[in-house]
């Protein structure tokens, strides 16, 4: 582990967790019973937006973009998610009253409406910050890896080593494992982020990545490769042209098949990444490796292949 968790860290984390929450709960109570619902109802509408523009133009923004194929579809869902919230939030303050023009019992049940309505939202958003920061140390795992595949020394990576022990003392101990297990998110997410940097910097581990028997299988289907040996579409990427890609027969085709949906659903990434990082080499199709004999350079302890999960995964120590 390059990076130990902090229990004073984690203290710190938890304070102000609870200092956001009591802020919640009275700007809740200013805003009032109207506006606190409408922010709850603002909350659900960006989710419910951003995650279809996320599965709707994710594909296509990292296929035309330099943004990683994992971060894109959160890039769209996130611009979608707080244009809808703030323009609910903007309609919601020029429409209704907060809590102090009202008076009497009518003021009172304003101020309890939107207190607990602040509570609401207070949970929701510190639920979500448990994604954001295990998230943004799984992001500075990825770039302490390719730090190390570039050659470079891991202290120089001061902001990413900053966000690891911050998602570390998050998961320390027994309280971090009940927060992980309330995270949205699997752990196998933030593991695949790195892992898919490590096969991206690395030839072998892509060509094993190609190899994987899931990955064969969907490549197999007549769907991707008519896609694949498609001279236009190959064009249009190196144009950045998106207009082919949304109209041509073959993608088209693709994303209408639910025996290829079903097989995308069911692809195995993490077991895909984990075999991508082995330290076995690849044999080609066709090829069958030859038994060693015992006198072979092959059966030396110390003969591995030039590129190791061991040698490069941020939890192993140098």
């Amino acid at each position: 582990m390059i990076v130990e968790g902090s229990a004073q860290w984690q203290q710190y984390i938890f304070i102000a967790a609870g200092l956001f929450l009591l802020w919640e709960v009275w700007r809740g109570w200013r805003l009032g019973a109207v506006r606190g619902l409408l922010r709850l109802a603002a909350l659900f509408c960006a989710w419910i937006g951003g995650s279809a523009a996320a599965g709707a133009t994710g594909t296509v923004v990292a296929f035309f973009s330099k943004v990683p194929p994992l971060i894109a579809p959160g890039v769209a869902g996130l611009t979608v998610g707080i244009g809808i919230y703030v323009g609910i939030s903007f309609l919601s303050g020029l429409l209704f009253k907060k809590t102090e023009h009202h008076s009497g019992v009518i003021r009172l049940g304003f101020g309890l409406g939107g207190a607990v309505c602040g509570i609401i939202y207070g949970m929701l958003f510190l639920w979500a910050g448990i994604t954001l920061i295990r998230g943004m140390g799984a992001l500075g795992e990825l770039r302490v890896v390719q730090a190390r595949n570039e050659g470079r020394p891991v202290a120089s990576e001061k902001s990413a080593l900053f966000l690891i022990k911050l998602k570390e003392s998050l998961e320390l101990g027994v309280t971090g494992k009940s927060l992980k297990s309330a995270d949205p998110l699997p752990t196998a997410f933030y593991d695949d982020i790195v892992k898919i940097s490590m096969v991206a910097g690395n030839q072998q581990a892509i060509e094993r990545f190609v190899q994987y028997p899931g990955t064969l299988q969907i490549l197999a289907n007549p769907k991707v490769a008519a896609i694949i040996q498609d001279p236009a579409l190959e064009k249009a990427a190196e144009s950045r042209n998106i207009l082919p890609l949304l109209q041509n027969r073959h993608v088209l085709a693709a994303a209408n098949d639910p025996q290829l949906l079903a097989e995308l659903k069911a692809f195995n990434l993490t077991g895909a990444l984990d075999y991508a990082l082995q330290s076995e080499p690849v044999i080609p199709p066709g090829k069958h490796r030859r038994p060693a004999s015992p006198n072979s350079p092959r059966t030396k302890p110390h003969a591995t292949n030039t590129f190791s999960p061991s040698s490069t995964t941020p939890g192993t120590a140098n």
